[in-house]
């Protein structure tokens, strides 16, 4: 079954612009005008008549717009400091998270050569220890009548497969 859109309401919905109190100005103005001109008076009343309502109606209308400009620009400025002061907000907000940034880049750059000093000292010290024991070994050598090649010492040789117990001489247990 095939739907008529045809049917349908349709709503209209229209935002008043405060076109009301120009128009009520315009309709009170012409009205003016066409009662002096349809009332009992000579021509010369008339026509001064007319001319006085006309010079009424332009203060009128140069009040309206000027209250309606002054409303503007009143606006305006609102709209103005409100877009400034969010600029400030959102300038302030980059400008902190850009100094944090910058901390934390600083504060990993700091650890990382605190880091680095740490290794190399560790480097240092297990160089210095392998110079040490390398020394140790000759003059144990040196003593005991091999030859000054360094070669495996007895604490790093592995038991032979079927030996007895462990390499620190315990027995093993199953």
């Amino acid at each position: 079954m095939a739907r008529d859109y045809d049917d349908d309401r349709v709503v209209v919905i229209e935002k008043d612009s405060n076109n009301g109190v120009g128009l009520l100005l315009l309709g009170l103005a012409l009205g003016a005008g066409a009662a002096l001109l349809f009332a009992p008076a000579s021509g010369r009343e008339t026509r001064e008549r007319i001319s006085r309502e006309a010079r009424r109606a332009a203060r009128r209308a140069k009040d309206v717009t000027d209250e309606f400009g002054d409303k503007l620009a009143g606006q305006v400025e609102r709209a103005r400091s409100g877009v400034d002061e969010g600029l400030g907000r959102a300038r302030h907000a980059v400008n902190s998270r850009v100094d944090a940034v910058n901390d934390a880049v600083s504060a990993s750059r700091d650890a990382a050569r605190e880091a680095r000093a740490d290794i190399e000292r560790a480097v240092a010290n297990s160089k210095r220890a392998y110079a040490d024991g390398r020394r140790a070994y000759a003059e144990r050598a040196s003593r005991t009548g091999m030859s000054g090649e360094p070669g495996p010492m007895a604490d790093d040789r592995a038991p032979r497969d079927g030996a007895e117990g462990h390499a620190d001489g315990s027995a093993h247990d199953a």
